[in-house]
């Protein structure tokens, strides 16, 4: 006997429906929609906003967008879209929206091009090949420097990633750990961190074109213009020179002739001290920027040396601002300061509050305004 639908069916399954659609909007109101991220800025209220947290690098998928082809290989296909990123990042160097990040366990480094959506790597090959990339800097000319520490050298590459040449041997440099760049691209400093058995703690100067060693600035000890493991360096915007100045706690300052200029910082665990220095940066105005890996911060100091503000600190979780193992920091042309934590693998980008998110050579171009 066929199937038939009687009027007691219809209300039976009109009275199911209802239920259904009954206990979906109370599902609903009952459920509490997800808080929406806010970036949080720094320093934190009351006082003015100066930064605000943008975003964090880690992998290829944080800069490459996923094309339609990409999505109908992975449909049609079932292929999978292998992400690439880091493992044991140091050093960190911008340059118009292509953040280049040396990464000492993939000897290689990484190069998240936010400006063109791109992601590629610099180093496998020879000739160029990397075998402990530490510090890197890129010239206003548009050339990558980097130290190589196991090589014992510096190597050279455009921003493309094509290396360029070497220079630099065993003969004068013992571990190379940063390099700087003056801002006419003519002058490269190199930090040769030492060791325990070595007086070599100082800082080579090169011809950033030709590789010819110019001079030498310190030796190690604890006087003005000495070192104790100094470890990374940068060049301010009138061609000072800083350098971390990790045994003696403090970071120096040196004229572009390589005389001493000033010092500042002492051991301490309050702010405008230092218990761990690694990183260090300048922005265009001419600030300091120093990351301390005991703290789990950067603290930013004006051209005197006084402390002006600090953000992060150590945490779980690589939650924004919060920090385990700090290293490299640099600031691009717009005032972005970018600062690598080596234990949670990422980059952390923090943007001037003045700065909109789509403004700059690192801006997404995808969103207006804050």
């Amino acid at each position: 006997m066929p199937y038939q639908v009687t009027r007691r069916h219809h209300h039976f399954w009109r009275g199911a429906l209802s239920l259904l659609l009954a206990v979906m909007v109370a599902g609903c109101a009952s459920t509490p929609p997800t808080p929406e991220f806010v970036s949080p800025v720094f320093p934190a209220p009351p006082d003015p906003a100066r930064f605000i947290f943008e975003r964090s690098l880690s992998f290829s998928d944080n800069v490459e967008q996923t094309t339609r082809g990409d999505r109908f290989r992975m449909f049609a296909l079932g292929e999978t879209k292998a992400a690439r990123g880091l493992i044991k990042p140091f050093g960190v160097a911008a340059y118009r929206g292509q953040i280049y990040v040396t990464d000492t366990a993939q000897r290689v480094v990484v190069v998240f091009d936010i400006a063109h959506g791109k992601y590629r790597e610099i180093g496998q090959d020879k000739p160029g090949q990397l075998t402990k990339p530490m510090g890197i800097d890129v010239s206003s000319l548009g050339e990558v420097f980097v130290s190589d520490m196991t090589l014992r050298q510096i190597l050279v590459y455009n921003t493309d990633g094509r290396y360029l040449r070497t220079f630099g041997d065993k003969t004068l440099l013992n571990r190379p750990s940063g390099v700087a760049v003056n801002p006419e691209g003519t002058r490269l400093y190199v930090v040769d961190t030492g060791g325990v058995e070595s007086d070599a703690h100082q800082v080579l100067v090169f011809d950033a074109q030709s590789g010819a060693h110019l001079q030498t600035i310190g030796k190690r000890g604890v006087n003005d213009g000495e070192f104790n493991m100094p470890l990374q360096a940068a060049v301010g915007p009138d061609g000072t020179l800083y350098v971390t100045d990790k045994g003696n706690f403090r970071v120096q300052a040196f004229h572009p002739d390589g005389r001493f200029a000033l010092a500042f910082g002492n051991i301490g665990r309050f702010p405008g001290q230092f218990a761990s220095l690694k990183g260090i940066a300048t922005d265009p105005q001419g600030n300091i920027y120093v990351v301390d890996t005991a703290f789990g911060n950067f603290q930013i100091f004006n051209k005197e040396g006084q402390l002006l503000m600090f953000i992060g600190e150590r945490g779980a979780g690589g939650a924004p601002a919060k920090y385990m193992l700090p290293a490299g920091i640099d600031v691009d042309e717009d005032g972005r300061i970018y600062i690598v934590d080596q234990f949670f693998r990422k980059v952390d980008v923090f943007r001037p509050i003045g700065l909109q998110a789509h403004e700059g050579y690192a801006g997404d171009k995808t969103k207006v305004g804050p």
